[in-house]
């Protein structure tokens, strides 16, 4: 795909998306390490994306984003919404989380 094709491609999906309520939503960051998380209101995944981008808040490396269930959103403080957060932010909030290959390891 092309820088053409990709910026067409991102157009239809944020039209679509942009159909959709925005709702909060979290995003991992990370390649062969752990770059940061983002809590972000968006009408979708691209959105997110696009709205770290505008925020200064993305810091590389493939992303992984889920919507975020209300009772979890509701230990998340407002001063760690729409930033980006350290792996020990996260920890600090959800003792519990693990990464996508922590949790790959445990179902090996």
């Amino acid at each position: 795909m092309n820088q053409e094709q990709f910026k067409q491609r991102r157009a239809e999906l944020l039209t679509q998306e942009y159909a959709e309520p925005e709702r909060w939503m979290y995003l991992s960051f990370a390649d062969e390490t752990f770059h940061g998380a983002v809590v972000i209101k968006a009408h979708g995944l691209t959105d997110a994306i696009t709205r770290t981008h505008a925020l200064n808040i993305n810091p590389g490396g493939q992303v992984f984003g889920v919507d975020m269930p209300d009772d979890i959103l509701a230990s998340v403080p407002e001063t760690n919404r729409q930033r980006l957060l350290s792996a020990e932010e996260i920890k600090a909030m959800w003792p519990d989380a693990k990464s996508i290959r922590e949790h790959e390891e445990d179902e090996a």
